[in-house]
């Protein structure tokens, strides 16, 4: 048993690199936002057309939500990753992972 959370703790720090190199795709229509696997925001492109300072109020919301999507898929990425590393680790279910 502590072989096997020896080897998953030696997955578990290579992890962090692993994510930092993946991309997420969040396409809002006018917003695109692209975030790695750490949930960190790697670039957003606004349209044009949809900066209205007469209703700024909808971009912001676009914004919002696009940001939310990019970090919730790259939670549950990492999540998946940390299950696929420790699937059989005692207590792990316990962690809400």
């Amino acid at each position: 048993m502590l072989a096997q959370a020896q080897q998953a703790m030696a997955k578990a720090q290579s992890l962090d690199a692993e994510l930092a190199t993946e991309r997420f795709e969040i396409d809002k229509g006018p917003i695109k936002c692209v975030f790695n696997g750490l949930g960190e925001l790697q670039s957003i492109k606004i349209d044009p057309s949809v900066v209205d300072p007469d209703d700024m109020e909808m971009l912001e919301d676009l914004i919002v939500s696009s940001v939310r999507d990019g970090f919730a898929q790259a939670t549950e990425r990492r999540d998946a990753k940390v299950r696929e590393i420790m699937p059989n680790v005692p207590g792990m279910d316990q962690l809400g992972l």
